[in-house]
């Protein structure tokens, strides 16, 4: 069954306070929201599109959450693939096995996630994923990855952590912890830790510790380097 929301008044999924609601008592399979909704958690659905704007109050698990104008979650969010070309902000955690932001997101909990596209902004406190692309602005307190890929002109504020990491062409981070670290042109980091590193002309890093091997083109720009017997964080990466 499709349910589709065009008009602007608030629809509430269940009673509250006795007030005068609307009260649903059915089965959605799909959401479609162009004017305003409100929701009581939690909540299951298998498809929801937003092109107006949702709240959701307490938790939802949806299949596919697809936001191209504003949502708001109260609790955590559980789905197979969340896109967000809108804003979108999840109070609590969001665990999905695809997420892409190519809007602004806020997550006020862990983010955990197979693959995490990043074309617009994203806070949030703690990241686990896969693979990570940022072609935008991330900022986390940590990011626990396998790869972790780092576009051109894009700025990370907080701690990345990975077997992989590559840190494109003027772009801005500022601390990595990873086993293989490639540092493109002009990029700037203020602290980088590697079993591996390579280090490109005109790059920019305050504090570079490496444990077996530092390239470092003549050109690059760094203030202090230190050889170290291990890395400060357990990787376990395959070689």
């Amino acid at each position: 069954m499709v349910f589709l929301v065009t008009f602007c008044e608030q629809l509430l999924l269940n009673y509250v306070d006795q007030k005068k609601h609307w009260v649903l008592k059915m089965a959605i399979e799909e959401l479609r929201v162009g004017g305003s909704v409100k929701l009581k958690g939690p909540i299951k659905l298998n498809v929801v599109d937003v092109a107006g704007s949702i709240s959701i109050e307490g938790d939802a698990e949806v299949r596919e959450f697809r936001i191209s104008g504003s949502g708001k979650i109260t609790g955590n969010l559980k789905a197979e693939e969340v896109k967000t070309a809108g804003s979108i902000k999840v109070e609590g955690d969001l665990e999905a096995r695809e997420v892409e932001v190519s809007g602004s997101a806020k997550v006020g909990g862990l983010l955990k996630t197979k693959t995490l596209e990043i074309a617009g902004s994203l806070k949030t406190d703690n990241i686990e994923a896969d693979v990570v692309r940022i072609a935008g602005g991330l900022t986390a307190t940590k990011v626990v990855a396998d790869q972790v890929f780092i576009g051109r002109k894009s700025s990370v504020h907080g701690t990345i952590i990975a077997c992989e990491i590559e840190i494109g062409r003027d772009a801005e981070v500022d601390k990595v912890i990873g086993y293989k670290v490639l540092i493109r042109r002009g990029a700037e980091a203020n602290y980088v830790e590697a079993q591996n590193v390579i280090v490109e002309k005109d790059a920019e890093i305050y504090m570079l510790r490496y444990v077996e091997n530092a390239q470092i083109h003549s050109k690059a720009e760094i203030d202090k380097v230190e050889k170290i017997d291990k890395l400060s964080y357990e990787l376990k990466c395959e070689e």
